[in-house]
Formats: structure tokens, C-alpha cells, sequence
């Protein structure tokens, strides 16, 4: 009698596991109610539509462009050195002073200066009036404005590379942000199914609990399950909500809390040889270019140091009137207009300048070997993230496989522990384990995925290549 109570027990809890053994339906979970909320579709972002956003809005591109603007206009005015300087000027003098002009080193070293009252004489001379125009020309410094033209030019194009440089970071920030969100739905898709895996356990044994097939422990422990699993899928949530905010902030705006967002492939490509991936990184990363270019501007400065030690020839030449009155001067009467007109050239040479151009030249020359280091140091920087980068890509790549295996091996372990549960052969503790390791091997499967994808954007930005394509 005992043998038959027990064998119809075990087929009512039988019948009563498999007749609510059925996946519930996320509309009909109380814990699914939010699991799959579809987002507008004027919400939809791709990948690449994210990045051009970025490109087009992002500050730090702006105030790139901005110092690259203002580098290309201190390259104009070094260059307008070289040409004639024409003014209008008008001074007056009274006493023993006279008017003089300025010479053209001085004019285009400091800016115009033009009449200027001076010479003075030891008795009051006469009082006057002197307007008219100047131009003034450098005729050679011997290198040193030209040199200065050509560093001016090497920072110009180095303040390009640092559009581009910006423009990489941008990118594979914009890249790891997207990426990362896909995970955190991912995570919160699989902590969703965790759910209704343990409410539909939670059904079970509250039915064979009412039936008094199973104790009050088991229903506790499944009622406590439910809970952590909530409240997993409630921590996912709020990481994926972090991650949108995350993309806005790459992207430098303000946009909306939830995308609609493109699937990504998950697929394991064949990675480069890692010296050929280190030759294309230290030939084409922007930081690099933009360093060496500021190694040429710090060997045309310490060119135009040298320079400085051969002096200058400059001209000047003038036309104008002078009105003169309270003349003391024989030939000259008061209230007088007369015409002038006058040409001349200066030579300077320097002979002793208390050392400056000496240790101007040790400066520019330290600038050099301080820019050149810099770009040895970021040369092997570049080097470290390529090695990173790919070390993290290839083991990725290897783990992805080993991790869907686990993800199988997980699935049919809570298989098997259902259904020795519902044979009453294993308690339920056993189905509680295989359904915490299926959600930690599915979890551990997508984050390898896609730690794998960011390891690829990763190396494609260690190497100089993804900003090319945008």
C-alpha cells in the first residue's frame, strides 16, 4: 500500500512539473513585465552612424580644429616677416629734439614704430611737425626668419595629426561605449530568462507544495532565488542604463537614455602577425606623426638660434612733409612746409650679447633632445598597446569557444538536475546550482564575445587604421 501512495505521488509530481514546465512568456512574468520593452525606432543607432555623430560633435575634435586654426595663422605672421612694412605716421617735436624713422630689423622685431621724436641736439633747435608714410624691408636675417617659418609650418602639421589623433581616441571610445552597451543587453536578456527560469521553478514547487509532494524548505529556497534573481536583472538594468549615458558622453551629447541598437556578428577572424601589426602602428598612428613633425620644428629653431649670430640687414625708406615754426636754424623760416624724402640701410652684427644667443642656442637644442625622447618614450607606448591589444584579441578569440562549451554543458546539467528533481531523486538545491551556473557560463559567454570585438577596435586604433575610414 505504502509502494502504491508513494508511485502515485511521484506521478502527480510528475505531471504537475511537466504541465508547468512550459518557458512563461515575459507578458505574463511578473518579475518580465519590463524584460523586452521595445525601443522606438527613431531611437536607432548604428555603430557608424554613433562614430560620425562623435566626429561631428564631439569638443575635443572642435577645440582641435581651433588650435589647429590658430597654429596656421602664427605660421602667417612669422611669414610676414619677410614682407615690406608700409605705415602712415605722424610725430611732432619741440626744442632740441628732432624726428627720426626707426630702421626695418626694429620695425619687424617689435612692430611699426615710424616717426619717432629723438636725435637730440644741444641747443634748442626748432619745433615741427613731420607726417608721411615709411616702408620698411628686411632684407635677410641669414636664415633665422626663415627658419622660424619652417618650424611654424612642422607645428601647423603637427597640430593636424592631433585632429587625427583625437579623432582615433574618439573613435574607439565611441567603439568600446556601443559595444559595451550591446553587452549590457546581453546581460540583462540573460538575467531576464534567469528569471523566468526560477519563477517557472517557483511554479513548480509551489504546485507540488500545495500537493504536499515537497517541503516548505524547498519553496523558501526557490522564493529566495527569485529575489537574487531579480535583483540581478534590476543591477543589469541599471549597468545598461550607465552604458547609454556612457555612449551619449562619447558621442559629446545630450541624447536619449535608450537606443534601439544594430547587432554586431560575433565572428573570429584570423589575427596579423604581431611584427607586422607593430610596423603599421609605429608608421601610421597619428601621435607618432604629429611627434616627428615636432622634432623637425625643434631642429629648424635650434637652425634659427644659430642663426642669431649672423646679424641682420634691414632698409628703410620714407616720404612726407614737415611744417616747421619757431625756427632757430639758419635756412629754415618759420611756418615753413617743406617736402622730405629719404632711404637707408642697417647692418648688425652681434658681438657680445652677454651670452643670451649662447644659451639661446643650448635651449633649442635641449627642446631637441627633449622632443626627441618624447617621441622614443611614445614609440614604445605605441609598441605596449599593440602587444595589449592583440594579446587581449587572441585570447579572447581562444576563449569564446571554450566558453560555449560551458554554456552547453551548463544547459544540459540544469536538464538533467530538472529532471532528477522531478523524479525526487536530487533536491532542490541541485536545479538552483545548474541554473546559477547556466546564468554566470552564459554571462561569462557574452562578455568574452564581446570583450573580443573591443579587442579588435583596440587594435585597429593601436595600429593607426580605424580613423582612416572615417
Amino acid at each position: 500500500m505504502n509502494r502504491r501512495l508513494i508511485r502515485s505521488r511521484i506521478m502527480l509530481a510528475a505531471a504537475l512539473f511537466a504541465g508547468s514546465a512550459m518557458p512563461i512568456h515575459p507578458a505574463e512574468t511578473r518579475a518580465g513585465e519590463s524584460l523586452t520593452e521595445p525601443s522606438p525606432r527613431s531611437n536607432f543607432l548604428g555603430l557608424e552612424e554613433a562614430i560620425r555623430i562623435g566626429l561631428s560633435q564631439h569638443p575635443l575634435i572642435q577645440q582641435t580644429r581651433y588650435t589647429s586654426v590658430a597654429a596656421k595663422a602664427v605660421t602667417k605672421q612669422t611669414r610676414g616677416e619677410l614682407y615690406p612694412w608700409l605705415e602712415a605716421s605722424v610725430a611732432e617735436s619741440n626744442g632740441s629734439l628732432r624726428i627720426t624713422t626707426s630702421d626695418g630689423q626694429i620695425v619687424h622685431g617689435r612692430g611699426g614704430i615710424g616717426f619717432l621724436p629723438g636725435a637730440a641736439l644741444p641747443h634748442h633747435n626748432q619745433n615741427m611737425l613731420t607726417g608721411g608714410l615709411i616702408l620698411n624691408q628686411l632684407i635677410t636675417d641669414f636664415g633665422y626668419t626663415a627658419q622660424r617659418i619652417l618650424a611654424n609650418e612642422a607645428n601647423e602639421a603637427a597640430s593636424e595629426k592631433e585632429i587625427l589623433t583625437n579623432k582615433a581616441v574618439i573613435i574607439l571610445t565611441i567603439q568600446k561605449a556601443y559595444l559595451t552597451c550591446l553587452l549590457q543587453q546581453s546581460l540583462v536578456e540573460i538575467a531576464g530568462e534567469t528569471v523566468k527560469r526560477r519563477n517557472t521553478l517557483r511554479d513548480q514547487v509551489q504546485a507540488l507544495y500545495k500537493h504536499q509532494l515537497k517541503s516548505k524548505v524547498d519553496l523558501d529556497l526557490i522564493l529566495v532565488e527569485v529575489s537574487n534573481a531579480k535583483l540581478a536583472f534590476i543591477r543589469a538594468q541599471n549597468d545598461l542604463t550607465q552604458a547609454f549615458a556612457t555612449l551619449n558622453n562619447a558621442m559629446g551629447v545630450e541624447g536619449s537614455d535608450r537606443y534601439e541598437l544594430a547587432k554586431i556578428p560575433i565572428m573570429i577572424a584570423p589575427t596579423p602577425d604581431l611584427p607586422h601589426l607593430v610596423e603599421v602602428g609605429l608608421a601610421d598612428r597619428p601621435e607618432l606623426l604629429g611627434n616627428r613633425d615636432r622634432l623637425v620644428a625643434s631642429e629648424e629653431l635650434l637652425k634659427a638660434a644659430k642663426a642669431l649670430n649672423l646679424g641682420s640687414l634691414s632698409a628703410v625708406g620714407t616720404i612726407g612733409v614737415t611744417k616747421y615754426w619757431d625756427v632757430h636754424d639758419e635756412g629754415i623760416h618759420d611756418n615753413q612746409v617743406a617736402p622730405l624724402w629719404g632711404a637707408g640701410a642697417t647692418m648688425k652684427f652681434p658681438l657680445f650679447t652677454g651670452f643670451r644667443i649662447q644659451n639661446q642656442i643650448k635651449e633649442a637644442g635641449h627642446h631637441q633632445g627633449e622632443t626627441q625622447h618624447e617621441l622614443e618614450n611614445l614609440s614604445n607606448e605605441v609598441v605596449l598597446q599593440i602587444v595589449r591589444a592583440y594579446l587581449t584579441q587572441t585570447t579572447n578569440a581562444e576563449q569564446i569557444p571554450l566558453e560555449r562549451e560551458q554554456v552547453s554543458f551548463a544547459r544540459e546539467a540544469l536538464s538533467l538536475a530538472q529532471e532528477r528533481y522531478k523524479q525526487g531523486l536530487s533536491p532542490i538545491v541541485e536545479v538552483v546550482r545548474a541554473t546559477t551556473a547556466l546564468f554566470e557560463a552564459e554571462s561569462r559567454l557574452a562578455e568574452a564575445q564581446y570583450i573580443y570585438k573591443i579587442s579588435e577596435a583596440a587594435v585597429a586604433y593601436a595600429t593607426g587604421q580605424d580613423y582612416k575610414r572615417f
